[in-house]
């Protein structure tokens, strides 16, 4: 008999006897009890109390806003439907969670808060692919594991999990619709920084891959308007298509310049930077320059008919949680997506919560993949290398006249 099929007998043998001498506090925390399995004390998790706190840092206010509610709301949303339904193994969920503004240091600050004080067993969804690497060396001199970061640039670090595909994957998909439709010649615009070199990497990386000559890359300041001057530099290297890695007000712009100038080539970017499936970046933009723009999509349209998506749906219509207000449901469906996913690698830590089990459940994912119909499966394996956990991507086309995003291409993993 296994050491976990022992276990099982042995908690079963002690909760008749508890049953027999009247133990009513045994039967309220469940049949074993939030924590179960686990040797000791761990962070966030209160077996009294029978509460696991997770946390995450959002831009729920300033530039980023729109994208920073949906993402907070969708991760309210998953812990309130798996807290209704009982929780998981005796253990219920609280959500910590910090406005970070879309700033660097106060996503540093945000995330040694919610370990110092907070006491958050893991981070779940948090968001600002320019801000998360600086928290690294707080995430991992803690042990506190990081799960379904959205898009930041893939590294060997034990505590950091990828559900999403990278933005430089996703560029590289971008590059294979491009070649798709006859493209030849490509460029990208990118902010300088690493959200800007992953879009760089993209276009190295898949432009020979189909034979395509890269005409220019170029640079724009974090959080400035200025984005004129690469722009004409884009459009005087005669680019027949552009891939860009910017925040959606800087896409915005930079679709209006190549509207005002008679420059109609396509224009890719990432999920985050398009906001694909949701109003972001075209709602910033003039109607006719937005039209036609395309994204690559981590996770389904929220307008899908898949009954995942739909039950998503009616949560969304029905959730009055922070985020709700002003929050993109594309945004949301992706956190609630990740958080889908996280909640099902909880339920097969089987009450044992140290990040031992944790690392160890999550990088064998790989044989037994998570399956959440919305997003790619999540089949993590050991590092080095191994915890960009999903791979592929699709893209979807955003149309002004309906107001509305088509996914024109399925999700397939890059070209090579």
């Amino acid at each position: 008999m296994s050491k976990f099929l022992k276990l099982l007998a042995l908690l079963f043998a002690v909760a008749l006897i508890a049953a027999a001498c009247g133990n009513d506090d045994d039967d309220a925390a469940g049949p074993a009890g939030c924590g179960y399995a686990t040797d000791g004390d761990v962070r966030g998790v209160d077996k009294d109390a029978g509460v696991i706190t997770i946390g995450t840092s959002q831009p729920f206010t300033g530039r980023a806003a729109p994208a920073g509610e949906g993402l907070l709301g969708g991760l309210q949303m998953a812990v309130d439907e798996v807290n209704a339904k009982g929780g998981i193994d005796g253990c219920t969920f609280e959500l910590a969670w910090e406005d970070d503004r879309f700033e660097i240091e106060q996503m540093v600050i945000n995330v040694r808060k919610m370990i110092e004080q907070d006491n958050v067993w893991a981070f779940v969804g948090t968001a600002g692919s320019q801000a998360i690497p600086s928290t690294y060396p707080d995430i991992e001199a803690a042990g506190t594991p990081l799960w379904g970061p959205v898009s930041p640039a893939d590294q060997d670090i034990q505590e950091v999990y990828l559900t999403n595909p990278t933005r430089t994957e996703q560029g590289r998909i971008c590059i294979d619709y491009f070649a798709e439709q006859g493209v030849t010649k490509v460029a990208a615009i990118g902010q300088d920084n690493e959200l800007g070199e992953e879009a760089f990497n993209a276009i190295d990386q898949q432009a020979p891959v189909h034979g395509m000559e890269i005409t220019a890359k170029e640079e724009v300041e974090v959080l400035s308007d200025v984005v004129g001057p690469a722009v004409l530099a884009v459009i005087d290297s005669g680019a027949e298509a552009v891939l860009t890695a910017l925040d959606n007000a800087q896409n915005a712009l930079v679709l209006d310049r190549f509207l005002e100038a008679g420059f109609d080539a396509p224009v890719c970017s990432d999920a985050g930077s398009s906001g694909a499936g949701g109003p972001n970046t075209v709602s910033l933009a003039n109607p006719e320059a937005a039209n036609g723009y395309l994204g690559a999509l981590q996770v389904a349209l929220p307008d899908s008919q898949a009954p995942f998506v739909q039950n998503w749906s009616a949560l969304w219509d029905a959730y009055d949680g922070p985020g709700k207000e002003g929050g993109a449901p594309n945004f949301s469906l992706q956190t609630y997506s990740i958080a889908a996913a996280f909640f099902e690698l909880v339920d097969r830590l089987d009450g044992d919560y140290s990040y031992d089990n944790f690392h160890a459940t999550a990088e064998a994912l790989a044989g037994d993949p998570i399956l959440v119909p919305s997003i790619p499966p999540i089949a993590c394996r050991p590092l080095p290398s191994g915890h960009s956990c999903a791979s592929g991507a699709g893209v979807a086309q955003y149309n002004a006249e309906t107001d509305s995003w088509t996914q024109v291409r399925d999700f397939l993993q890059p070209a090579s």
